[in-house]
């Protein structure tokens, strides 16, 4: 994949991977500007299904507008070879990553952190997008400091008229 293009993005370099996608630094070319791009693994972008999922992912948090949350920049359509969404890039490691390193010192930045966190899934919430997978890997800490919730590929959209109900 590196050095090819997807639509307006050039692949650059490979960032991470799981189970049902790749994520690579990009560039837009349009923009003139680096992205992240999630990319489906080839055996799963020919599945309707999870290319379903990724669609309903990225119109999921597209709807989110808020400082600790990822924006999602573009998508790709149902009629591409490549099934992929094009996020903002950020410059920093995952939380897990930094806690492997380092503690969070004082109580202070520890309260830092969940405030943080706690403020983006209550926008989420709010507009009716339930994560699902909150862990230290779906936290992004950018060089500056800020956290950057990521990952939101089994959350679950709530309709305001749908109740929830907790078990276990």
């Amino acid at each position: 994949m590196l050095g090819r293009q997807i639509g307006r993005y050039k692949i650059l370099e490979q960032l991470g991977q799981g189970g049902m996608s790749v994520v690579y630094k990009g560039l837009d070319t349009a923009l003139d500007r680096e992205v992240a791009v999630k990319v489906l693994h080839p055996h799963l972008a020919g599945r309707e299904e999870s290319r379903k999922r990724l669609a309903r992912e990225a119109r999921a948090v597209a709807r989110l507008h808020h400082p600790n949350i990822l924006e999602v920049f573009d998508f790709s359509a149902g009629d591409t070879a490549d099934a992929y969404i094009v996020t903002e890039y950020i410059k920093g490691q995952t939380l897990r990553q930094f806690l492997a390193e380092q503690t969070l010192g004082p109580p202070e930045i520890a309260a830092m952190v969940v405030q943080q966190i706690g403020s983006a899934l209550a926008h989420a919430h709010e507009l009716g997008v339930i994560h699902r997978d909150l862990k230290p890997e779906n936290v992004m800490l950018r060089d500056d400091g800020v956290l950057k919730l990521m990952d939101f590929g089994i959350a679950k959209i709530v309709d305001r008229d749908e109740k929830m109900t907790m078990t276990g």
